[in-house]
């Protein structure tokens, strides 16, 4: 039994050897292509980190896809050389790579500014809100964000302007119209505060 006991309480030692290790590709050696494909997968990646609450996780994600987004020069580039060569179907792949990248880094951007809003980060979200609406003016989800950002930061005038523009982009959308009952109640305040501060000057 006790040597049993000794055999059971025996260390047991292992020596693992690595035989093989392959890096991935930097994003400067990738085709158009394997750049694209790198950053859907990080996106999709980031999409599932969000579900499950890890918006650090997921911020790193989203700022990785975009990392590994195409450079719109080298996407101009590939244009340019098959509508150049006469090559019709190489030149309409090329601009729906180009079109499919954009979606890609606009979506998230407005991922990342729903991530830093959850993380604080209210300065953070209305950049990358912002570099949203530089690709897509009318975006309803990045005008809401921003809106929701410049809300938190106090800043009502823009906060207003973005939120009139989200529920004029998706007037259906229930989280405007809080975010815009917010905004109103805030307002609220500030003419309480308002007054409160001239009238002690009068008093």
């Amino acid at each position: 039994a006790a040597e049993e006991e000794a055999e059971a309480e025996a260390e047991v030692e292992a020596e693992v050897r690595l035989v093989g290790f392959e890096r991935g590709k930097e994003a400067w050696a990738m085709s158009l292509a394997e750049r694209l494909a790198s950053q859907l997968k990080k996106k999709e990646q980031g999409n599932a980190l969000f579900r499950r609450g890890e918006f650090e996780r997921a911020l790193r994600r989203y700022e990785a896809s975009n990392s590994r987004a195409p450079e719109a020069a080298d996407l101009a580039k590939a244009i340019e050389a098959a509508s150049c060569g006469g090559d019709e179907e190489a030149a309409s792949a090329a601009n729906e790579r180009k079109a499919a990248a954009e979606q890609v880094r606009l979506a998230c951007l407005v991922n990342m500014a729903a991530c830093q809003l959850r993380l604080g980060e209210h300065g953070a979200a209305a950049k990358s809100c912002s570099a949203a609406l530089d690709i897509a003016p009318g975006s309803a989800k990045a005008l809401f964000r921003r809106g929701q950002a410049r809300l938190a930061l106090a800043e009502l005038s823009g906060a207003k302007e973005d939120l009139l523009a989200a529920a004029k982009a998706d007037p259906k959308s229930r989280e405007v119209r809080a975010a815009l009952t917010q905004l109103k109640a805030a307002q609220g305040r500030a003419r309480e505060e308002e007054r409160g501060a001239f009238g002690g000057i009068f008093t």
